[in-house]
């Protein structure tokens, strides 16, 4: 399936990389269907989640147990219902980035991830209290 990407033009998906969101993300609930580009490589981060349906919206993402090895979070019996996931799924958790034009200044939000049922491509943006909306994603030192 060819899509038109915010970044990278006219781009050639397999139908099986679409990632259906039934909620869609916060502010883009009409935008059901996703998926992952890796320029860079392989589960290479960053990723784009890129609107299948049209160039906006995209997202650059990170993994951010990645960046912050200690994040951890718990999604609710509803939650679980929509993603169909229990605790032997394989799953993928993703931070919405914000690129300034200086990245080194790169922020994710880790109150909202998107988690993804990577078995049935399943995906919903789920709300933590316990984390901000914009974490550094390189050190001071980097």
């Amino acid at each position: 399936m060819k899509i038109n990407t915010r970044d990278f033009g006219a781009t050639e998906i397999d139908d099986s990389t679409i990632i259906n969101m039934p909620n869609g993300i916060i502010g883009f609930e009409g935008t059901k269907k996703y998926t992952l580009l890796s320029p860079l490589g392989d589960d290479v981060f960053p990723m784009w989640l890129q609107s299948v349906e049209d160039k906006e919206p995209c997202f650059v993402v990170y993994d951010p147990m990645l960046i912050y090895p200690d994040y951890r979070f718990e999604i609710t019996d509803e939650e679980q219902e929509l993603l169909k996931i229990d605790e032997s799924t394989p799953y993928r958790c993703l931070a919405v980035a914000i690129v300034p034009d200086d990245y080194k200044k790169t922020t994710i939000n880790l109150r909202c991830p998107i988690v993804i049922n990577t078995k049935d491509n399943i995906a919903a943006q789920v709300m933590l209290e316990d984390y901000d909306f914009k974490c550094p994603v390189y050190s001071e030192e980097a």
